[in-house]
């Protein structure tokens, strides 16, 4: 009988590769932009925000709808993702369930630091012109809950698929980026956000998939026969009965 340790294995060899580690490179370059940007801060928000103004004014709905448009477009990309890693065995859909997770968790972790560091807009702390309205008071700055959602959404996107970078990097870039133009943030609450989304889904995914997956075992097999078609695995994976009889006497 498999061990607790080989299933996770088995489990974490579903996810981009069974590497934690790959993940390690992009934070770290990432936390890095943060403290440049931090630095700069002042100068370079005013620097695009007046490149953005200079712009014709349907730019200014452009960058909404990336910003706003982006996420929906990742959030429509995981979902098929996850639907799709039904066919593809019970360890793809633990690394769904808990991407999914995950990303809900990065999203609460960025609201608790916004609340607790309170950072002012730049548009309200800067006399500064802005291609849009800026955000209500109290709606503070860092870090970019845009840019956290579109991270961790890219992030599930590829734990599942990893071959789809190439469309959800860029596209979770660009939701980042037209926070800045638009006026509601600073470049360095932007690149944070990339970072809390990217880490919290990464390590977060490869850490519990496992124990997701244990569970969902679990529940296949006490669960009703519609419950193993929720999850796919109606043909895929043996009742207990059928598995008790194949471990040795």
């Amino acid at each position: 009988m498999p061990s607790a340790h080989d299933s996770a294995v088995n489990v974490r060899r579903r996810f981009a590769g069974g590497r934690a580690a790959g993940a390690v490179p992009t934070v770290l370059v990432l936390l890095a932009v943060v403290a440049v940007l931090y630095l700069v801060r002042d100068a370079a928000y005013r620097a695009t925000t007046a490149g953005a103004v200079a712009l014709p004014s349907v730019f200014g709905g452009l960058f909404e709808v990336v910003g706003q448009g982006g996420i929906v477009v990742l959030a429509l990309l995981f979902a098929y993702a996850a639907w799709r890693a039904r066919s593809r065995g019970l360890e793809h859909v633990a690394v769904a369930v808990t991407a999914a997770v995950t990303t809900v968790g990065a999203y609460v972790l960025s609201e608790v630091v916004k609340g607790m560091l309170r950072e002012e807009r730049p548009c309200r702390a800067l006399t500064v012109h802005t291609l849009t309205a800026c955000p209500a008071p109290n709606d503070w700055s860092w870090p970019s809950n845009h840019a956290v959602i579109a991270a961790a959404l890219a992030t599930a996107i590829v734990a599942l698929s990893p071959v789809w970078w190439r469309l959800a990097a860029p596209l979770a870039l660009a939701v980042g980026v037209s926070r800045v133009l638009v006026g509601a943030h600073y470049w360095h609450d932007v690149v944070a956000g990339l970072a809390v989304g990217v880490l919290v889904v990464w390590f977060g995914t490869w850490a519990l998939a496992p124990v997701a997956h244990r569970l969902l075992e679990r529940s296949v097999d006490a669960g009703p026969e519609r419950w193993r078609r929720v999850l796919g695995q109606d043909e895929l994976v043996p009742d207990a009965a059928e598995r008790d009889s194949e471990l040795p006497g």
